[in-house]
């Protein structure tokens, strides 16, 4: 029969059992991407997309202004503190307020000042990202990749965060916490800062419910000392979490996530984007179907 005859006979038993043990859909899978992967599964593929999207997202995220100046990712106040923080701040310049809660002295930096503290400790924490992404990335294991690769444009990213993200937010927190109580503007840290206007912020919620106290600021509201419209502000505050660092990571990651897409995005599209063998084999496929 001769080499190409062994050959043919070969590949028609493994045929024929593939068949018979219902695994022929796997085999045609296997020889697709033979022909059109170059050697590369397509977990592979997503798996290098992954890496590419995490170092590139580390490195853009991690220059000054990397988070501040990006509307996309940029961390803003926490969502309790948005509406007063300022009528706090206010408030906390007041004499008549300081006796009131024995906290005078205490000097509650702007909210510019503390989102730029927010945003310089996940810019700082962001390269100490990297190797926690490419664990995850390494372990993960994908249910279906050829239909993730043929999904949606940031279809790997959107699995990596539902597979990974507890794991990710636990291994990203002593990063974060270690940003936060380290990186100063104008001599304060985060945590300072932060800690500064959450503990006059709770005092005030405490003050607000005293019944003696309510008379109080009546009678300081009456007299003029502070405006109508910060009493109106201060009704609605809320108590804050003094600790920022669930805060922080969980915005700080989802930054990393949104720039990780991003990438994804640019892989899936442009051919320039795929900068190793594997990624031009594997999304090189996408490129027919366009």
């Amino acid at each position: 029969m001769g080499l190409f005859g062994d050959i043919l006979s070969t590949v028609g038993k493994v045929a024929v059992d593939a068949v018979k043990n219902g695994k022929a859909e796997d085999l045609i899978k296997s020889m697709a991407g033979g022909a059109n992967g170059g050697g590369f599964d397509v977990s592979s593929g997503l798996k290098a997309a992954l890496k590419v999207g995490i170092e590139t997202a580390a490195k853009n995220l991690s220059a000054e202004d990397g988070y501040l100046a990006d509307a996309a990712v940029r961390i803003g106040l926490p969502k309790e503190a948005i509406t007063t923080f300022n009528a706090v701040q206010q408030v906390s310049s007041n004499p008549a307020f300081n006796s009131m809660l024995n906290a005078s002295g205490l000097n509650i930096p702007d909210s510019d000042t503390i989102i730029k503290l927010f945003n310089r400790a996940a810019e700082n924490a962001a390269p100490k990202s990297i190797d926690i992404f490419t664990n995850a990335i390494t372990n993960i294991s994908f249910a279906d990749a050829e239909q993730l690769l043929f999904g949606a444009d940031n279809a790997a990213t959107q699995y990596l965060h539902k597979n990974t993200y507890n794991q990710l937010t636990d291994a990203f927190v002593p990063s974060i916490t270690d940003s936060l109580n380290t990186i100063q503007v104008a001599n304060v840290t985060p945590t300072a800062a932060w800690n500064t206007y959450a503990t006059y912020n709770n005092k005030l919620v405490e003050l607000l419910d005293n019944n003696t106290a309510k008379m109080a600021l009546e009678m300081v509201r009456k007299l003029g000392i502070v405006p109508d419209e910060i009493f109106e502000k201060l009704r609605t505050i809320d108590q804050v979490n003094p600790d920022l660092s669930g805060y922080i990571t969980g915005e700080a990651l989802t930054g990393l996530f949104t720039k990780v897409g991003d990438k994804e995005y640019d892989i899936r599209h442009n051919a320039s984007a795929r900068v190793s063998d594997v990624l031009q084999s594997v999304f090189g496929r996408l490129d027919s179907r366009r």
